[in-house]
């Protein structure tokens, strides 16, 4: 389902989204192998949920899981893409009908039964060993609660709250997602008192400061500062791209000594010497924006924080020159036409080992691979892998999945005893003992699979999202993050300058983004 984003295309945009709808309508889907992780985004987002098979991922109608960026144009002015933060996405065949009959049907709160709106993603499901989401039959048999779940494409999510929230007909719960949830803060409950009740006056200190800290900025933006708004779930770490350890063995390089964006470049050459591809890339909007906040920190240290708060230009030289990376990266690393690539198929190819890199939503978001039903793709997570946080830049961190209450519900008690159960009871403790997901409530850590996972993977990621050198992996206004996904492919395929790039971004900013600005 694309969803049309409307913003003002000044001359530099013009005929991007012809190219883009050419490149996507060349590009031939490959039937996948295994199904990719799932995750929540708008801008991304997201962790990814427990895979089941590539046919129930399909049939799942889901943001978080849509395929790759669908661009298409009705005039130069306006580009169709799928909206996604960040996670992984899988192709899905939902009709607009389909959708827009989901949307029309979403279940709103009545009293006696839990009702539960989100997307498909790690917080919304609990899958049993067979793959089998048992969510509902869980909630009941661990709470004694009846819950009806309503999930739907995570970039059709915002219409529907947009539609019903007003009205008063939303759901009991929410699953939330940064990036959505925008102007809908303000129809959350305050769950401040739940949380003091529950786990005493000093509650807060239960979670991680990256959890904490991300509350904070949504109050902030909710205008109701210091009020709990939702209770965070799983947390992530993305910007650390994942290789096959085999390729680089063959290739004679090593990861420790991969510390500038210069060895980077060239391990791609040496790659290529060797006769393997360097790495995959892929079209979704979310990981496009993942690419900027990583290449940034290279070409601009620091400088991204101060121009999302008006102290620093976005179309300054230095800020100006991530797009010069970006480019870079594309054609010295990535397979041709990697800007038009399906992500799902993508994730395919690299399991099958058609590549030695890959950067879309890697980090903790692919721990979901560990329980996929393709064994290959199993054994692969557990030996085949390694990581790195790319050179001379921050890991991206952010909440994956929080829970809120609308503040409409009928059934608010329960409704915050499932809320617990989701975020720090019973299928928050399968989440990280089984799933390997990092939690913000601190008491609940990832189990180890005693594999090659845990050193190759788990620890140095778990200890990232810690203790790592990160930055906040949302983009604070959603205007410059739609406009980024857009002079991103521009510039790529060369439609425009990177100065002209940076240009339409301190645009955006300047017209659309001045709540932000700090004196």
């Amino acid at each position: 389902m694309a969803t049309q984003l409307h913003l003002r295309a000044g001359p530099r945009l013009a005929g991007i989204a012809v190219v883009l709808l050419v490149m996507v309508a060349c590009a031939a889907p490959a039937a996948p192998t295994a199904a990719p992780p799932t995750s929540a985004p708008a801008q991304p987002t997201s962790a990814p949920a427990q895979p089941t098979t590539a046919q129930a991922t399909t049939a799942a109608t889901t943001a978080a899981t849509s395929a790759a960026t669908q661009a298409a144009t009705t005039a130069a002015t306006t580009v169709a893409t799928t909206a996604a933060t960040a996670a992984p996405p899988t192709p899905t065949n939902t009709s607009a009908q389909a959708t827009a009959a989901a949307l029309a049907t979403l279940p709103p709160s009545v009293e006696g039964k839990v009702v539960l709106w989100g997307w498909p993603t790690q917080i919304t499901r609990s899958f049993d060993e067979n793959g089998q989401d048992k969510f509902v039959e869980r909630v009941k048999a661990e709470t004694g609660i009846d819950v009806e779940v309503a999930l739907v494409e995570q970039n059709d999510l915002s219409p529907k709250l947009k539609a019903a929230l007003p009205a008063g007909t939303g759901p009991d719960i929410l699953a939330t997602d940064f990036d959505v949830m925008g102007p809908y803060w303000g129809f959350m409950e305050n769950l401040n008192s739940y949380a003091e009740k529950e786990w005493g006056s000093d509650w807060r200190s239960k979670f991680t400061d990256t959890a904490l800290s991300e509350m904070d900025l949504v109050s902030e933006i909710a205008k109701k500062p210091g009020q709990a708004l939702y209770i965070p779930g799983n947390m992530q770490v993305l910007g650390w791209p994942y290789y096959w350890i085999k390729y680089f063995d063959q290739a004679g390089i090593k990861a420790s000594d991969i510390k500038t964006f210069d060895d980077f470049i060239a391990v791609c050459g040496k790659l290529k010497a060797a006769g393997i591809q360097p790495m995959l890339g892929a079209s979704h909007p979310a990981n496009l924006v993942d690419w900027y906040q990583t290449l940034v920190e290279v070409a601009a240290p620091g400088k991204m924080e101060l121009a999302e708060r008006g102290k620093a230009k976005f179309n300054d030289p230095d800020m100006a020159k991530t797009f010069d990376l970006i480019v870079q990266i594309h054609k010295d690393c990535m397979q041709e036409g990697a800007i038009g690539a399906d992500t799902g198929n993508v994730f395919n190819a690299f399991h099958r080992g058609e590549a030695a890199m890959i950067y879309t939503f890697t980090g903790t978001p692919w721990f979901g691979f560990l329980n996929v039903d393709d064994p290959q793709t199993r054994q692969n997570m557990r030996g085949a892998y390694g990581t790195f946080l790319f050179p001379q830049s921050k890991g991206l961190a952010a909440t994956d999945g929080g829970v809120a209450m609308l503040s409409t519900s009928k059934n608010k008690d329960k409704a915050w005893e499932v809320i617990k159960w989701m975020v720090t009871g019973k299928n928050a403790e399968r989440m990280a003992k089984e799933a390997g997901q990092p939690m913000a409530f601190k008491a609940l850590t990832p189990g180890p699979t005693n594999t090659d996972f845990d050193k190759n993977l788990g620890q140095p990621l778990y200890n990232a999202l810690t203790n790592g050198p990160n930055k906040f992996r949302r983009v604070l206004c959603v205007d410059v993050y739609n406009t980024l996904t857009k002079v991103i492919p521009g510039v790529v395929t060369g439609q425009i300058s990177s100065q002209d790039a940076a240009d339409e971004v301190q645009d955006t900013f300047d017209r659309a983004c001045q709540q932000w600005v700090q004196q």
